[in-house]
Formats: structure tokens, C-alpha cells, sequence
């Protein structure tokens, strides 16, 4: 872009915006470009890792929301975790000078969305739920749930002469009614030839649940579409309160999400898609970025890009451009600061406990934030056996309560431990009743709430716990068996003051329970295993997607039988699976400064192919 022109769309946006002039400078010639892009026809803005997407948004919704002049409809910009919704609201508020609400305009998660102007307001007319004492709101039944009244919605599949039965938790039907299941084994069973009677059985329990007033998630975008076939004026209504909808990170679009937005799009909504499809790692959820690329072409989107990142270094950046194999050249904008960036470890059966202490040993000898740093596999399996070496994320929520409650209660406590006290519980309960979709960096406060009113609320949660601590009862050791009955007993009166779209407490009671295997093991015994803990997270790649790390050690299974956790799986030779290929890629993007990875012993031609990569190899000293 020539230099007059940009200047002239960066006076365009600071006149309008509350920007600093040196703010807007920043901006390369892509993103001032898409800032200042039309909003009357579909796009897609393909954003590279790191590639600044995040403050474009902010930018460009502030951009266009100052513009706006319609009362009654607005821009809806929508995401899929709290914690990226909550950043852009903040990149607007900032830029637009906005102090208070946003209406008529809305921005948050697509599942609030959703639930705010689809599902709450109009699902009753079609379910004929009657409510209770007026409230006709839908509750949320988690798919893992045990409540008993779930019996009441069994249907018993007769297999090889024996009933089987199968909770209305378990499968679900897509926007076109297929009836699925909610793992392999629920799927396996009911497409391997169930008879009329069962698979009408199916369907009713399933309506006679809705009917009631549940849902599952899966179940929320069925009722949705089928509201919006049965009610086609809605649609029509919906898309004149939202004209513009812009969809954050559209690589984690499923098919009954792309098919409730084209419904809109058909009666005349703009969408506007952001993200890198590259990074779409939600198979198991019906995400395909082929139909997502179809969708994006079949109708015309606009195509415009982000090519810089500004989160990695260029050797990092070189890696995980060869592992998905892009071709569209991406320049990394970070400082390199180790003396080498990408490096290869390998590890044996003797080897492999001692990485988490060699990855500490590396972070601290190149000056990295351990705290903002984190060990990745694709699958639990592979990283359970070094959480004997405990981190911080690996606790139980048991656990979490346990050593929240002994962080704020106990004698001479200071400033860590109050941290310390926070977290853990924010992170308990933010696992339990919002599936953990919260702000890490903010004792995982939830987006519907501000983060001071969530520390006062775990700081009442933590204050009213004397009840239960110290973890003793007439001079003896209280054990988890013991334990947690009087913690359940503790929490449920605080579970019913908790706001949003959150489960019963019938399903998340079942989820509180004594650490396998160790229900005969004293409760304190917890709390002296956090002293010394490793200050990274030791966790799964689909965890820290969309987050920016300092180093990553991404470790490969030692099977290749791991479904795309061994290192082989990431590499575009053979029969390759894309979303194994997409797993590595969205790992080795997450890192600035260092990328380790860390795979069983190589055979010459294996060690090769990654040393192609960008990998240098590191023996072990």
C-alpha cells in the first residue's frame, strides 16, 4: 500500500477512534486495510498465528460501532471462549471510548449468542415448556452427567441378548437429524442396526427431555435450527437486529453453527469471518475447515490477509510454516533470544521422567518465564505420568478446593498464598460450573462476570470456609472419603448465588469426589505437595490454543498408535491424517522465544525429516 494512502485511512480511524497516533502507526498495510474495509459484503480475513487478529477486531468493531445509526440493530461479534471475547470488548470499550453498555450492538461467545437471542427468548413456543413460577429458561444438562432423574429418559437398546441402556445424555441429533452419538462407543451402538421401536423411543425421550426444559450443548443447536425452520420470520427478524455478524477464530465453527449463520446470511446479514482454518482442531465436535473454505467460496467471501507475526520469532515461525506447508510466506516480528530457537530432544524409557526438570533447567538458563511457559502432548496419556512431578494444573477439583481453602485459612498466610487461594478456587469453580471457559490470567473469572466481582465472590467463598478447615475432626486426620461429603455439603448453598447459563447442581456434585485411589489419604497431605511445584503447566495442545507462550515443550507419544500424538503424524509424508498435521502446527505456534520437541529414540531417516523441519538436535548431556 502506498504510504499517502495508508496514512490517509489512519487519519480516517484516529478521527473517529480514541487512538494515539503512535498506536495506529503500528498497524501494517493489511490490517489498516481490513480496519477500513466495507462491511456490506462477506468476508474472511485469513489471520496467520500471531498475527494481531485479536487488536484488529477490537479496531475495526470500535471503527464501525462509532459509525452506526441504527437504534435497533447492531454488530454482533462473536468467539468461542470467554477469555477471547472478553479481549476484544476491551479493545472496544478502549478504542470506541465506550464506558458503558454496547447496545444495540453485542459482542461475547457464539454460545451466549445464541442463548440470548435464539434459544432463552423463542424455544419455548416450539418445545411448549411450560416453566417454573414464570421462568421458562432452558437448564444445561452436562453429557457426562449421573442425576437420577436422567432415568427418566432411558431408552434400552436390545444388542446380542442383553439390554443396553442409553441416557438422553448420550447421543444428540445435527441440524440435518441425524441421530449420533456423543463418543465411539454410543455412535458404534446406534448405527449398528437398532430396530423403529428403539430409534422412536430415542426421539422421544429425547423431546419429552427438551420438553422439560433441559438441553445438552449439542442439543442447544438442533432446537435452534429446527426453531428457525418451523419460525422462518425469525430468522428474517434476527437478521435485521444483527446486519453484521463477525465471527472470531471461524475455524471452530461446526456444521449446525454454519448452517444457523447462512440462515441469516440468506435474509441479507453480512458475515464477516476471522480466523486461520490451519488451526482448526475440533474434529471430534463436527469441525471441518474444508466445509468451512467451501462455505467461505461458495459464497463469495471477500479474501483478505494477515501475513506478519508478531508473536514468534522467525525460526519459530519457519517450523510450524513447514509443518502445515502454507506457501504464502508469514515474516515473525519477535526478537530471537535463545541461542538456539528450535530444538530437537529425544528421550528413552529411563529419560523421559527426567524432562519436565531439563525443560526447567533450559527456561531458567535462557532467562524464559517459566509461569507463562507450558509442556504440551496431544492426549492426557502422554503427559499423566510426569504429573507426578505436580504442577499447578494437574490437581483434582477436589484437590483445588482443598488447597484453596488451606492457602487463605492457614496461620501467617501472605501475599502468594492469597494469590494462590484465588486461583485455585477461581479455577474449581470455573471448571465446574462454566466448563472452563474463564480468563486464566484472571483467577479464571467467567465473561459474564468483572473480575473484581469474581474475587469478592471467591474471597466470601474462601472466608465463610472455616467451617471445614482445618482438616481435622476431634484431633484426627480427616480423609478425602471424609473430606468431601462436608464440602459438598459447604458448596451447594453458594452454587444457587452463581450467575449464567450454569449446570444443576445435580450434575456437578456427582463431579466432587475423593482423588482416585486415595480416599483413605489425609486431606492435608495435598496441600504440602504445592510448595515446590513447577511454575509451567504441563497440559494438552488443545488447552493453549489462542494463547501466546514463552518457550513450549511439545512432547511426542512414544506409540504411533496415539491418534496423532506421535511425532510421525506430524509430518506431511504418507498416508497423513490434516488434523494431526494441525495439532503440531497449533503447537508450535504458541511459543515466542523457544519451541523444544521432544520424541522417542529416532531412527536416522525420522531424525532427518525433522531436522528438515527447522529442529536441531540437542543430545541430553
Amino acid at each position: 500500500m502506498e504510504r499517502n494512502k495508508k496514512y490517509k485511512l489512519l487519519y480516517k480511524i484516529k478521527n473517529s477512534l480514541n487512538c494515539r497516533w503512535k498506536d495506529l502507526i503500528k498497524l501494517s498495510d493489511e490490517q489498516a486495510d481490513y480496519i477500513n474495509h466495507y462491511l456490506d459484503h462477506s468476508s474472511f480475513l485469513e489471520a496467520c498465528p500471531g498475527g494481531g487478529k485479536t487488536e484488529v477486531i477490537g479496531i475495526k468493531s470500535a471503527f464501525e460501532m462509532q459509525k452506526w445509526k441504527l437504534k435497533n440493530s447492531g454488530i454482533a461479534v462473536v468467539t468461542f471462549t470467554a477469555s477471547a471475547a472478553k479481549e476484544i470488548d476491551q479493545r472496544i470499550r478502549k478504542y470506541g471510548s465506550v464506558s458503558s453498555g454496547l447496545f444495540p450492538h453485542f459482542v461475547g461467545t457464539f454460545d451466549s449468542w445464541i442463548h440470548n437471542y435464539i434459544l432463552q427468548p423463542f424455544s419455548h413456543y416450539m418445545t411448549k415448556y411450560v416453566g417454573k413460577d414464570g421462568d421458562k429458561s432452558v437448564r444445561l444438562v452436562d453429557v457426562d452427567s449421573s442425576a437420577g432423574f436422567l432415568f427418566n429418559y432411558s431408552t434400552n437398546i436390545s444388542k446380542n441378548g442383553r439390554l443396553i441402556p442409553v441416557s438422553v445424555t448420550d447421543y444428540y441429533y445435527d441440524y440435518n437429524n441425524t441421530l449420533k452419538g456423543h463418543n465411539d462407543i454410543t455412535d458404534g451402538l446406534l448405527n449398528s442396526g437398532i430396530s423403529n421401536a428403539e430409534r422412536t423411543s430415542l426421539l422421544q425421550k429425547k423431546k419429552a427431555f427438551i420438553t422439560a426444559g433441559f438441553a445438552t450443548y449439542a442439543d442447544v443447536e438442533w432446537v435452534c435450527n429446527l426453531l428457525l425452520d418451523k419460525y422462518p420470520v425469525l430468522a428474517e427478524k434476527l437478521s435485521k437486529r444483527f446486519p453484521i455478524i463477525m465471527v472470531d477464530e471461524c475455524q471452530d465453527l461446526s456444521r449446525g453453527q454454519i448452517n444457523l449463520l447462512e440462515r441469516l446470511r440468506s435474509q441479507g446479514t453480512s458475515l464477516h469471518f476471522v480466523g486461520d482454518l490451519n488451526q482448526s482442531i475440533y474434529e471430534f465436535r463436527e469441525v471441518s475447515p474444508q466445509e468451512i473454505t467451501n462455505y467461505i467460496q461458495n459464497n463469495n467471501f471477500i479474501h483478505k490477509r494477515l501475513s506478519n507475526n508478531y508473536r514468534s520469532c522467525q525460526p519459530i515461525v519457519d517450523v510450524f510454516e513447514q509443518i502445515i506447508g502454507n506457501t504464502v510466506p508469514v515474516v515473525g516480528h519477535e526478537n530471537t533470544v535463545c541461542a538456539q530457537s528450535c530444538i530437537l530432544w529425544q528421550y528413552t524409557d529411563q529419560t523421559f521422567s527426567q524432562l519436565p526438570e531439563r525443560f526447567k533447567q533450559f527456561i531458567e538458563a535462557n532467562g524464559l518465564d517459566g509461569k507463562k511457559s507450558a509442556i504440551l502432548a496431544r492426549g492426557k496419556t502422554t503427559i499423566s505420568p510426569l504429573r507426578t512431578q505436580m504442577d499447578k494444573y494437574s490437581f483434582t477439583k477436589t484437590e483445588l478446593f482443598a488447597i484453596a481453602i488451606h492457602n487463605w485459612l492457614k496461620p501467617n498466610r501472605n501475599t502468594e498464598d492469597i494469590n494462590n487461594a484465588l486461583f485455585y478456587l477461581g479455577r474449581a469453580i470455573c471448571l465446574l460450573a462454566y466448563g472452563g471457559r474463564g480468563d486464566a490470567r484472571n483467577q479464571y473469572c467467567p465473561e459474564n462476570m468483572e473480575s473484581v466481582e469474581w474475587r469478592l465472590f471467591l474471597k466470601q467463598i474462601l472466608e465463610t470456609a472455616t467451617s471445614i478447615y482445618p482438616y481435622e475432626a476431634n484431633g484426627q486426620d480427616l480423609s478425602w472419603t471424609n473430606w468431601t461429603p462436608k464440602l459438598k455439603a459447604f458448596l451447594q448453598p453458594k452454587w444457587q448465588t452463581l450467575s449464567g447459563n450454569i449446570p444443576v447442581w445435580a450434575n456437578v456434585v456427582t463431579k466432587l469426589r475423593a482423588p482416585n485411589g486415595r480416599g483413605n489419604s489425609p486431606v492435608k497431605e495435598v496441600c504440602t505437595r504445592t510448595g515446590n511445584v513447577n511454575s509451567f503447566r504441563t497440559t494438552t495442545i488443545h488447552s493453549v490454543k489462542g494463547e501466546t507462550l514463552s518457550a513450549v515443550l511439545l512432547i511426542s507419544h512414544h506409540n504411533r498408535q496415539s491418534q496423532g500424538g506421535h511425532f510421525s503424524h506430524w509430518l506431511r509424508v504418507g498416508n497423513f491424517n490434516p488434523e494431526h498435521i494441525r495439532f503440531a502446527y497449533v503447537a508450535c505456534s504458541r511459543p515466542k522465544y523457544a519451541l523444544i520437541v521432544a520424541t522417542p529414540q529416532l531412527q536416522a531417516g525420522d531424525l532427518q525429516q525433522l531436522q528438515n523441519l527447522g529442529l536441531v538436535y540437542q543430545p541430553q548431556e
